[in-house]
């Protein structure tokens, strides 16, 4: 399968969390970000009956879709995906103040079933200077801003630092990386001794 342009990046990060096993996902798709080409590209060749995919073209289909979600979710969902979530909800398809109302609700429910379900939820924002942004931006315990190179993907995050970069299924490593895999080596040569 050949690796498609401009990689997404929600594939790559739900790749990695569904590695383990009885491990699934449920993705509720804006604006067409689904991309099942990179998400097998990305993953284990199962990977793509790990991941539940049910797209929206209304804010009213977004807000049915996350009301449903409880019909969905089973022992094994540990991921929430939503990228663009406020994006139907911005293009004028309903007034301002029902947009609002509807966000609002879509959101609300988002964060009842991660906390009733002890679920990870990976969301992205079609505008960040949106009043519906803000809500998203002030509920979440983790930011991880990712930007494209030329090696791959870099993620940016408070508690995490980047050791390597994948480009499909290459691998580029940093320096940083090399430094933790020396003194590994040099701990255990000293413990050993």
């Amino acid at each position: 399968m050949q690796k498609p342009e401009k990689l997404p990046v929600f594939q790559s990060l739900i790749a990695f969390e569904l590695e383990k096993e009885n491990t699934s996902a449920i993705w509720i798709d804006s604006k067409n970000e689904s991309s099942t080409y990179a998400l097998q590209s990305c993953g284990s060749p199962k990977i793509l009956e790990k991941v539940h995919i049910g797209r929206a073209f209304t804010p009213f289909q977004h807000h049915r879709l996350v009301n449903q979600l409880e019909d969905f979710i089973n022992e094994n969902t540990e991921l929430l995906v939503l990228p663009n979530i406020d994006f139907h909800y911005l293009d004028g398809q309903v007034k301002k103040w029902e947009a609002e109302e509807l966000f609002q609700e879509t959101w609300e429910k988002i964060l009842k079933l991660q906390e009733e379900n002890d679920l990870k939820v990976l969301v992205s924002l079609s505008s960040k200077n949106s009043g519906l942004s803000y809500a998203v931006i002030c509920d979440s315990q983790n930011k991880i801003k990712v930007e494209a190179t030329e090696q791959g993907w870099k993620y940016d995050s408070e508690n995490f630092e980047q050791y390597t970069y994948q480009d499909g299924r290459e691998v580029q490593t940093t320096i940083p990386y090399w430094i933790q895999k020396t003194s590994e080596k040099s701990k255990i040569s000293a413990e050993a001794v």
